[in-house]
């Protein structure tokens, strides 16, 4: 504080008086009366304010300038002496008197920010003025003290019209530190978000976002800071404060502050309409392809309701078609929840919206009242609430969209146009394609049916004689697919025969025979060819059109790649037993009608006769057998119990009838039972006699072991019929024995089965087969065998091969054998010379 020439102190720098009398109104009053001269008080202040460095002006109580000090003439371009007696107003033209005194009164510190008038700089100036009141001779004075704050000011006004900028704009807008920290957001943000501001300043923006999209955002700012980007721009999805999330895009960049340390200031934007108005468009493309492919009015209708309800997500939606014969309009196709509009199943002639669109060709809308009124806009007329919208389709009768209570008319009425315009497009498409249908099928019928019974009943005539003059099975199936392919109707025929795993194709002819590598015929594969499928499942198959499905079937594409138009299989069945299958393709679409399914399905059952007649012939000359694959449930035969008490495959490898009803098994047992278990099992097992370790491998193969059982048994049965057993086992768990046979001459299958069936309550044939054999091999070797050794030769070499006695080393000794018969050794000695003896002659002999 400076110290007056009377003793009386000023402050310089603040709003407090300590030694003032705060008397309001003295100014004038007290002075005046004493009669004092205010010239002195200019040089009383001059030494004082020649000692403060900042602007300073001296007012007395009427606010009249006394004196001010060069820095305030520098400052604001007034001379103080020259103001010296002039009013403050002056220089601040908004300074008060109210204002000066509550200054010095408040004792809160706070400026009065005043403009100076004339700034004469170019622009406006604006102080901070603090004032401190002293008493001079019985007069009242008040020091200010002023600052240029005209930049403060004009910072704080930009400041302000930023503010007031960012709040009318209506996309959110965000500043975040360089930890992705939020400074600050608009009013926006908040509408968008259902926060509050404070809610979300000072918060991680994980508030909103996922860390995914933090984590992208990061890798754009370094790109940013870095220079190999001016804009980062992320679609994601914001999560409200209701936990519910909307997409949104935001375009964002980076700026160094004061300090230093990176901001990101970005722009988000509710996509949410645009995300809509893609997906409608994406569902209006899509639906427009697919009545590009539509066949029918109704399909159509169906499609148009569908991609209508979809698209806008609107109530509902009706197609009406024009009943020409009733003079009506009735709704074909409804989606969505709407019914009908006024609740009627049709509409006839009158005073209705949907009438009056049909008639008029013009939009009508439907009001919620029920009235209507010509859609000239897309706003409601009136006030009235638009409910519906009428679209014209022609002469075809009318499209009505029912908008509900979400949605407005100006939402859907220009992307319902153009599913009305493709609508009456697709419907117009469709009765020119069906009207030249029926012409096409009127023109054609007769001459088709006419031609097709002829080619019947000549490929009938042609494959019948074939049957007839054939001796093989080979020629049969050659004959049927060449007079098969010789006649207009088929481009290619085929006879194939499965092994059980595919289906081997053996006799084919016409165009297109590369067709057969290019299919997989495996009977397990997905999505099958014709003939695997009617093979799979034993019944005809009939593709009408083969390019129905294309994408799904691969056969379909290399059938039609080399014209094969339609297919079908007939399984060649006679008497329950499968000899293979007949595929034909032809040369146009549906070429296979009922007529020709029947007698194609006859001509099957023709060809499998054939085929089993000649297989009889030949069975019967001796140059064949038949092989069997058949099931046998025989849950009490040993085989199957061993089989599942010890949880693995037991494989017949050999049996021996016995006497006193007994049988000699060799079995094979899988892994995972040792000797042991074996040993305990077949202990459990009443009708087991005994059990031997014939040979153990070390593992290079199942044990094979010597069972005596009594009773019947499957091997046994089918030894007794003369029934050569190829393989036998039992698995575990399964239903039955599985046995590979084959028959002597003579033995009928289905006698066979039906003897299996009869004894074990159930048989199954699974497979049958031809085998060409040679008579010395199969029934002349084997038949002199039998009919040259004794019974007791027979079993003591069946004993002897099964248990590894002619095997080097020797797995079984005579004397071994000699304990299995309970005879001496010299006996089995002699019946093991002799049997050999006698085998050995047989072969010579016929050598």
């Amino acid at each position: 504080m400076d110290e007056l020439p009377d003793g009386r102190g000023v402050a310089t720098g603040g709003a407090t008086n300590g030694t003032a009398e705060a008397v309001d109104g003295e100014a004038t009053g007290e002075g005046a009366a004493a009669g004092e001269d205010d010239t002195a008080a200019p040089g009383v202040f001059a030494e004082f304010l020649a000692t403060v460095p900042d602007p300073v002006l001296v007012v007395d109580g009427e606010l009249s300038v006394v004196a001010g000090n060069p820095q305030f003439g520098e400052e604001f371009g007034r001379d103080p002496a020259r103001l010296r007696g002039e009013p403050v107003s002056t220089v601040f033209p908004a300074l008060t008197r109210d204002q000066v005194v509550g200054n010095c009164d408040d004792g809160t510190g706070e400026y009065v920010t005043t403009p100076v008038a004339g700034a004469g700089r170019g622009r406006r100036t604006w102080v901070d003025l603090a004032f401190d009141r002293h008493q001079l001779n019985g007069r009242t004075y008040f020091v200010g003290v002023a600052r240029d704050v005209t930049a403060k000011r004009r910072h704080e006004r930009e400041r302000e019209q930023y503010e007031r900028i960012l709040e009318t704009i209506e996309d959110g807008i965000y500043v975040l530190d360089e930890s992705f920290v939020i400074e600050t957001v608009n009013s926006a943000v908040e509408s968008m978000t259902g926060y509050d501001r404070s809610e979300l300043v000072g918060e991680p923006a994980t508030v909103l976002t996922d860390e995914s999209t933090i984590d992208e955002a990061a890798r754009l700012s370094e790109q940013l800071r870095t220079g190999e980007r001016e804009v980062g721009t992320l679609t994601t999805e914001l999560r409200t404060a209701a936990g519910e999330t909307f997409p949104v895009e935001t375009r964002f960049s980076t700026y160094r502050d004061s300090d230093g340390n990176y901001r990101q200031v970005g722009v988000v934007r509710d996509i949410s309409d645009r995300r809509q108005f893609e997906e409608t468009l994406a569902t209006l493309h899509g639906s427009t392809r697919e009545l590009l492919e539509a066949q029918t009015t109704e399909e159509v209708s169906r499609l148009v309701v569908g991609s209508a309800t979809d698209a806008l997500d609107v109530e509902g939606a009706a197609i009406y078609r024009f009943d020409q014969s009733a003079n009506r309009l009735v709704p074909e196709t409804v989606s969505g929840s709407l019914t009908v509009v006024d609740g009627s199943t049709a509409v006839d002639v009158g005073n209705s919206p949907v009438w009056d669109a049909f008639v008029d060709d013009e939009r009508r809308a439907v009001s919620a009242d029920g009235s209507h009124r010509l859609a000239a806009s897309d706003s409601s007329a009136d006030g009235a609430e638009v409910a519906g919208l009428c679209f014209p389709l022609g002469s075809y009768g009318v499209f009505y969209v029912s908008l509900g209570a979400e949605r407005q008319c100006s939402d859907v009425v220009g992307v319902m146009e153009v599913i009305a315009a493709n609508t009456e497009a697709a419907l117009a498409r469709v009765d020119r394609e069906q009207a030249l249908r029926e012409q096409e099928d009127q023109l054609l019928a007769r001459n088709r049916r006419l031609r097709r019974l002829e080619e019947v009943n000549a490929i009938i005539r042609r494959i019948d004689g074939a049957l007839v003059d054939a001796d093989t099975r080979a020629e049969v199936e050659q004959a049927v697919c060449d007079g098969l392919a010789d006649s207009d109707l088929v481009s290619f025929a085929w006879v194939g025969a499965s092994d059980g795993v595919e289906l081997d194709a053996r006799a084919w002819a016409g165009g297109g025979s590369d067709y057969l590598d290019a299919v997989p015929l495996e009977t397990g594969s997905e999505a099958p060819p014709p003939a695997v499928r009617a093979v799979r499942d034993r019944e005809m198959t009939v593709v009408s059109s083969v390019a129905a499905d294309l994408r799904e079937e691969a056969w379909r594409t290399e059938a039609l790649s080399r014209d094969f138009r339609s297919a079908l299989s007939v399984p060649l069945q006679y008497e329950e037993f499968t000899y293979g299958v007949l595929t034909v393709y032809g040369t146009e679409q549906s070429a296979f009608d009922e007529t020709l399914r029947s007698v194609f399905a006859e001509l099957g059952e023709t060809i499998a006769r054939a085929v089993c007649e000649i297989q009889s012939r030949r069975q019967r000359s001796g140059a064949t057998t038949v092989e069997l694959d058949v099931s046998v449930s025989a849950p009490t035969d040993p085989l199957q119990q061993l089989a599942d008490r010890l949880g693995t495959r037991v494989d017949c490898a050999g049996v021996v009838p016995d006497e006193a009803g007994t049988t000699r098994l060799f079995v094979r047992i899988g892994d995972g039972a040792d000797t042991g278990a074996v040993r305990d099992c077949c202990a459990d097992l009443t009708r087991v006699r005994s059990v031997t370790v014939v040979t153990d491998d070390d593992g290079e193969a199942p044990p094979l072991y010597e069972v005596v059982v009594s009773g019947d048994t499957v091997p046994g049965t089918l030894l007794d019929r003369g029934v050569r057993v190829s393989s036998l086992y039992a698995g575990a768990e399964e239903s039955g024995l599985s046995a590979t046979v084959r028959l002597p001459p003579g033995l009928d299958v289905r006698g066979l089965v039906e003897y299996l069936d009869a004894l074990y309550g159930s048989a199954q044939l699974t497979a049958r087969r031809e085998r060409d054999i040679a008579d010395r091999s199969e029934r002349g070797v084997r038949a002199t065998v039998e009919k040259r050794l004794t019974e007791r030769q027979l079993q003591v070499l069946r004993t002897a091969y099964f248990s590894g006695f002619f095997e080097w080393p020797r797995r079984t000794t005579g004397q071994d054998l000699a304990g299995k018969f309970d005879v001496s050794q010299p006996t089995v000695s002699r019946h093991l010379r002799k049997g050999t003896g006698r085998v050995l002659d047989i072969l010579f002999e016929t050598a």
